[in-house]
């Protein structure tokens, strides 16, 4: 399991009050050698992030032309994992749709 959900008063304002399950990729860009990712939560509201960005349950590990990898933080006291990496890719739309 991962950190439990808390109420959203109690959450940072934000990419920093984001939980990694909850966001999405809405864009990837590549400006001055570096990629930087536009994500959005549950509200739809897009925020920037680049490498290593703080979430609320995790940190961003890295951004590729394809795909955000994140670093995420693993609560469950019975797991021997502290941390596991969670790839969101970027959803490209198919032709012709």
């Amino acid at each position: 399991t991962v950190a439990a959900v808390p109420a959203s008063s109690a959450r940072p304002s934000g990419a920093a009050g984001l939980l990694v399950d909850e966001l999405a990729v809405r864009g990837i860009v590549r400006t001055e050698g570096a990629y930087v990712a536009m994500v959005a939560g549950p509200s739809k509201q897009t925020f920037t992030v680049r490498a290593g960005t703080k979430l609320f349950d995790g940190t961003v590990r890295a951004i590729t032309a394809d795909a955000v990898v994140i670093t995420q933080q693993v609560t469950d006291p019975l797991s021997l994992q502290k941390q596991r990496e969670v790839r969101k890719p970027l959803r490209v739309q198919e032709e012709g749709k």
